[in-house]
């Protein structure tokens, strides 16, 4: 699924990764959920701090969601990202991990004075020329106000 261009690109990319990031996938009958777990497997083979775990819980769909320390973050991805999906991913591991970008100081305070539980749900256009960066954002917001 991943070349191996890839595949060395993403080791050098995880290689400075210190706390462990589970790939947390659900049950699913759909016919695509055997390509997403091979793709997580080989992403989770890349670093010993990656680790790919099936829950038990059912999905009508192919998803999962990142982990830290055995406790979601609240990044669930549905369907197999592919294309910006999959940078987001990467990009989401890494900040999961403490080793992606991380918000200026103004953007941590503006996220540390949102009051109240809040839930984020992002759609996104393969032909978007901003989601990426928004995807990003929002990913930061998601699991930022409970480590900065």
């Amino acid at each position: 699924m991943l070349d191996a261009q890839m595949k060395d690109q993403l080791r050098g990319l995880f290689s400075p990764i210190e706390n462990e990031v589970s790939l947390v996938a659900k049950k699913s009958p759909h016919k695509a959920q055997g390509e997403l777990l091979e793709m997580l497997g080989e992403i989770a083979s890349l670093s010993e701090k990656i680790k790919l775990v099936q829950s038990e819980e059912d999905s009508l769909i192919p998803s999962f969601h990142l982990a830290v320390a055995g406790k979601p973050i609240g990044i669930v991805f549905s369907g197999i990202p592919g294309g910006h999906e999959f940078s987001s991913l990467i990009l989401a591991i890494l900040n999961a991990a403490g080793k992606g970008k991380n918000p200026d100081a103004m953007t941590t305070a503006r996220i540390r004075n949102i009051k109240g539980p809040i839930r984020l749900k992002t759609y996104i256009s393969l032909t978007c020329e901003t989601c990426p960066d928004v995807v990003q954002a929002l990913n930061q917001m998601g699991f930022g106000s409970s480590r900065f």
